[in-house]
């Protein structure tokens, strides 16, 4: 049996927020760390982003909200009913709770009918997670139709009081560049996508042929965290005393060790051309490559690895991001890439996609191949 993507959904939060006003929400937090933000901001190319929380940094949306508005979205494009839904598949890095699950959360603001959850947890592959999930269930015959969805609220954590206990900042007033590279790098927003088992009639679906996830932290040690101030995680927020030692030490922030970024890029490759190898995708034969990457300089690596081994990447114009418009959503992203493609009729009948998710938490590797199909009362109007 396939399992098809027949409607995706989105929700971005209030209006864009241009490159100028970061820190109209967030504050600044340190001395030195508004300095860092055009090096960073010029690296990544992203020009506006979308915020959950409001310039008084009050939230304006829950986690678990937006990914709703993103599943009723794609819900009422696919022309079902709350009831027709029997899996929610949720994710997302850090949920409105420490428990109960994302996905009871999402349910619970939805209202939906009772239904089966799973709630993945992780960065950027948690998206994946929960989409194969639902893919799995759907190919054996589990259900006919399940919603997969991923959402990132990140903002509300990079607001400038939540560095103010730091003991890295009272002494120079600048934040390190681990801490303050993500302030400037990540957005807030949902993306979901309707999985069923036959494709749409009057619209191009997605068929899911394949999801490849590999995690490589048996090797790696973590390169994004949260709850921890050292990447080889030994102590964590909770083995402090209290919440304020942790804020304190700097363990509740969210950190990125940039020197291993560039591995992420080696093990990325390697894993694309593992699966090339293994006969799971041509990518001569590839009409278009939805990339989640960070920054449009970690595209350029990409792009540049891939040359400097020898490896086919397809045409230059196939890879396609809309990283600089709504920027770096985490777990949503390759949702609101495909929900975008498909919106805009970029995907034609026929057309096959490699969708690359890689996560560089503690680095794994998502890889999803689909090939667009038309659907019944579609074919019958091209062949008429």
């Amino acid at each position: 049996m396939d399992a098809y993507i027949t409607a995706t959904g989105r929700f971005l939060p209030g209006e864009p927020v241009p490159n100028d006003e970061i820190e109209e929400y967030i504050g600044k937090a340190g001395r030195a760390s508004s300095d860092l933000k055009d090096q960073i901001l010029q690296n990544s190319g992203i020009k506006t982003r979308y915020y959950a929380i409001d310039k008084k940094q009050q939230t304006v949306y829950s986690n678990a909200a937006m990914a709703a508005s993103a599943v009723r979205n794609a819900v009422e494009r696919a022309g079902l009913e709350p009831a027709d839904v029997e899996l929610l598949a949720a994710a997302t890095t850090l949920p409105d709770l420490m428990g109960p699950g994302h996905a009871s959360m999402v349910h619970g603001e939805l209202g939906y009918p009772p239904l089966e959850i799973v709630t993945a947890h992780g960065i950027c592959s948690s998206g994946m997670m929960a989409l194969k999930n639902a893919y799995l269930q759907v190919k054996v015959g589990e259900k006919k139709t399940a919603v997969s969805v991923a959402s990132e609220l990140a903002s509300r954590g990079f607001k400038h009081t939540r560095y103010e206990e730091m003991k890295a900042i009272t002494e120079d007033g600048s934040l390190p560049m681990e801490t303050a590279f993500l302030r400037y790098m990540l957005s807030d927003g949902a993306g979901a996508a309707i999985v069923s088992d036959s494709p749409a009639p009057d619209r191009v679906s997605l068929r899911i042929d394949w999801i490849s996830l590999t995690s490589y932290a048996n090797t790696e040690k973590a390169c994004m965290y949260f709850g921890s101030n050292k990447n080889g995680c030994e102590k964590t927020w909770a083995d402090y005393p209290n919440a304020s030692a942790a804020a304190m030490d700097g363990a509740l922030v969210a950190r990125q060790k940039l020197s291993l970024l560039p591995h992420l890029v080696r093990v990325g490759i390697d894993e694309y051309e593992r699966l090339a190898d293994a006969g799971k995708f041509d990518p001569d034969a590839v009409t278009w490559f939805p990339a989640h990457y960070s920054s449009e300089r970690m595209k350029t690596m990409l792009t540049g690895e891939l040359k400097r081994r020898g490896v086919s990447a397809g045409r230059p114009e196939a890879w396609f991001s809309n990283l600089t418009r709504v920027g770096n959503i985490g777990s949503a992203s390759i949702y609101v890439i495909l929900d975008e493609m498909l919106q805009e009729k970029l995907v034609q009948p026929g057309d096959t996609l490699l969708c690359m998710v890689p996560e560089s938490g503690r680095f794994a590797i998502s890889f999803m191949h689909l090939t667009a199909v038309a659907g019944a009362a579609q074919q019958a109007k091209v062949e008429s």
